[in-house]
């Protein structure tokens, strides 16, 4: 199944500092507003709970579509339920709430409690998916057709029961309730209705908690903000407990919470679609060069080891021109240049500079059986073209130590203070470095100056026959 653990961010999400800062500004707001008397919040505006119902119902919907594609890519068992969730979400707040209020429907006893049960059901699964274990899940399109159905069939049998009850079922708020009156909570209504607020707040405190800690293992930013969003759910929940504005027609704190919730959802969704679109492009960036090494591979560099062999085969002979030799080694040295271009275009777009250096510096030493000791600071971040061009440096330097310094060992050093410095060096038989450029294999050592001097650096070689190479790059 692919993972999801290592997504591509820059920062570090820190769930749990944000959880702390919501806590104090959720019991700030709500100490201010239902308990001291400092501010006076409570609407009584129709039109708004409508707006803010049909809200819910779409940011619900919306944010259970983009659960889907996360699920499609991830096969993660959580996703599905996560997508249930929402999608019980919109269905319950698109039925129970915003169609009823905009057909100016009564909040009655059958609305009430299909709401309430559609919300707790929603809740519950939520909690669920926010502690349950990574499965993969086979046959995610037929998974997630069932899950839906269930979710259309459960909320159909909420309805049927709802309604076919409605004449046992108590009143659980008092629609002409007014927080107008008071600002200090009044802790009315069904005792039901009360107790199944703080269930529900337990259950998002829980499943906020989760969310946050499966956020600080994995740094998934769709999860943060879920975690994020279960928390304003059960700091609203707790407002409703004090003062149950969820079923009249009052706007009141708990309904900014709530509103906070379905956002947060909402910011959550477009977090992963953000990912999404960026792994996508990462595929087919990563696709496009792959098909560019094949093409090189397969069309230059064979034609360019078919010239080095005939061409060394010509400068073998006793009668051979003295070009022939030079064309040879130039013609080496452009399929050495090929398949340095190739090993470029397959690399991972996400590998660490640490790793790419020495992987590369393995791959050349290995062609001349050296070993190559590697002593590179790790967490060092480059420019592309930066670490391209490091990168086409090492491969230089070390194919030079093992072609014509027959070096046996290569030591590779990366340090970043204040100047960036990359040393590569070797215990080959060494050269003079006065020799003129074109003569035994100097062509890489031009061709190394200048990408250093592309770069606005500074190159320095040192070696003297039979005492070995350093080749020190200087970045600033």
């Amino acid at each position: 199944m692919p993972s999801r653990e290592h997504p591509t961010i820059t920062t570090t999400l820190r769930p749990y500092r944000w959880l702390g800062v919501l806590a104090v500004a959720a019991i700030g707001l709500t100490v201010l507003v239902s308990v001291t008397g400092v501010v006076h919040f409570a609407y009584r505006n129709p039109s708004l709970q409508v707006g803010v119902e049909t809200a819910a119902a779409l940011i619900s919907l919306l944010a259970a579509q983009l659960v889907y594609g996360r699920f499609r890519r991830s096969l993660d068992r959580r996703d599905l339920l996560l997508m249930a969730a929402l999608t019980v979400f919109a269905g319950s707040n698109l039925l129970f709430s915003a169609l009823s209020a905009m057909a100016n429907a009564a909040p009655d006893s059958f609305l009430v409690w299909a709401r309430v049960a559609g919300g707790a059901t929603a809740t519950t699964l939520l909690a669920i998916s926010a502690f349950g274990p990574e499965h993969p899940v086979q046959r995610p399109a037929d998974a997630a057709r069932r899950v839906v159905a269930c979710c259309a069939l459960g909320l159909l049998a909420i309805g049927v029961a709802t309604a076919l009850a409605k004449d046992w079922l108590p009143v659980a708020v008092r629609p002409d309730l007014s927080p107008e009156s008071s600002s200090r909570p009044r802790i009315v209504g069904h005792p039901a209705v009360l107790g199944l607020q703080l269930v529900l707040m337990a259950l998002l405190a829980a499943a906020a908690l989760g969310f946050a800690r499966r956020a600080d293992r994995t740094q998934d930013p769709m999860i943060m903000w879920f975690a994020i969003g279960a928390a304003l759910g059960g700091w609203a929940r707790l407002n409703y407990f004090l003062f149950p504005s969820l079923y009249s027609e009052y706007f009141y704190t708990g309904d900014i919470l709530r509103l906070g919730f379905f956002v947060a959802l909402l910011i959550g969704g477009v977090q992963e679609l953000r990912l999404a679109q960026r792994a996508l492009t990462r595929s087919a960036t990563l696709d496009e060069r792959r098909r560019l090494a094949r093409e090189i591979h397969d069309g230059i560099a064979q034609d360019l080891a078919y010239i080095v062999q005939q061409g060394e085969a010509v400068a073998g002979r006793p009668d051979a021109p003295a070009a022939s030799r030079e064309i040879a080694t130039a013609a080496r040295r452009a399929l050495i240049e090929s398949r340095g271009v190739i090993a470029a275009l397959v690399r991972p777009l996400d590998e660490p500079l640490e790793a790419a250096l020495a992987r590369v510096a393995q791959e050349m030493a290995a062609r001349g059986g050296a070993t190559v000791h590697a002593d590179i600071e790790p967490g060092v971040e480059l420019p592309a073209q930066t670490g391209e061009a490091l990168l086409r440096i090492v491969g230089e330097a070390v194919t030079n130590a093992v072609r014509h310094g027959e070096a046996r060992t290569v030591r590779l050093q990366l340090r970043c203070g204040p100047r960036l410095e990359l040393s590569i060096g070797d215990d080959g038989a060494g050269f003079d470095p006065a020799a003129p450029v074109g003569v035994n294999g100097h062509h890489g050592i031009r061709g190394m100056h200048e990408r250093v001097d592309a770069l606005g650096g500074e190159l320095l070689i040192t070696s003297s026959p039979g005492d070995g190479t350093t080749v020190r790059v200087l970045l600033p």
